[in-house]
């Protein structure tokens, strides 16, 4: 029981400060976007057309019009939603 306890402490920890709120929006525009586009165009296009996106709102929204904050852990949660939304 300990075991699971510590287990679930982790999985909080990394939920919470490592992930947070943002973080987890970007994973699932990035699994929903992925998802979405491999039904109507070949899987490859849909992983890069899913990329410029996630990349060119950090870089143009969040940067450039100054909107936003550009953090680039958000590409990587957005990434890590592409790859989920593969399987």
């Amino acid at each position: 029981m300990n075991v699971l306890k510590k287990i679930r402490k982790k999985i909080d920890d990394v939920c919470v400060n490592g992930m947070r709120i943002d973080g987890m929006q970007h994973l699932l525009i990035g699994l929903i976007m992925l998802d979405t586009l491999k039904y109507f165009i070949p899987v490859v296009w849909a992983a890069a057309i899913t990329l410029t996106v996630l990349v060119a709102k950090e870089v143009v929204y969040d940067k450039l019009l100054k909107q936003g904050t550009a953090e680039w852990h958000d590409v990587f949660w957005g990434i890590v939603g592409m790859i989920l939304g593969l399987f």
